[in-house]
């Protein structure tokens, strides 16, 4: 499995976690909910701004994964783990953008999908 390159190091990583439910809602407005019983983490991790030759690895990285066609392992931070973890991910859609500024630096953001095998 391909691992996410490590350097240049993240700005910060945001996470949700989706649940998976069913609702339906009657005419007299009560609503019912059924769980399907899973759920699944979603994570945006931030660089922070960054050279074109930093920016370089992870862009060619995110090239040969194809879009949201190949998984990939990050090493992300838990807050209910000592330590980083491993997770496999795929990227959340097709498009990923960068914006080059013009310092001459690179922002860029990366929207992640838990895969859960």
């Amino acid at each position: 499995m391909p691992t996410f390159p490590t350097s240049p190091s993240y700005r910060s990583i945001n996470t949700r976690v989706r649940n998976y439910n069913l609702s339906s809602e009657s005419l007299n407005g009560r609503i019912q909910v059924r769980s399907l019983g899973s759920s699944r983490r979603e994570f945006t991790v931030q660089f922070p701004p960054m050279t074109k030759a930093d920016f370089e690895p992870i862009y060619d990285f995110i090239v040969a994964r194809g879009g949201s066609y190949e998984t990939f392992d990050i090493a992300l931070e838990n807050p209910t783990l000592a330590t980083d973890e491993t997770v496999t991910v795929r990227m959340n859609g097709d498009i990923q953008e960068f914006a080059a500024g013009v310092d001459g630096l690179y922002i860029f953001e990366l929207d992640l999908i838990e895969e859960i095998t």
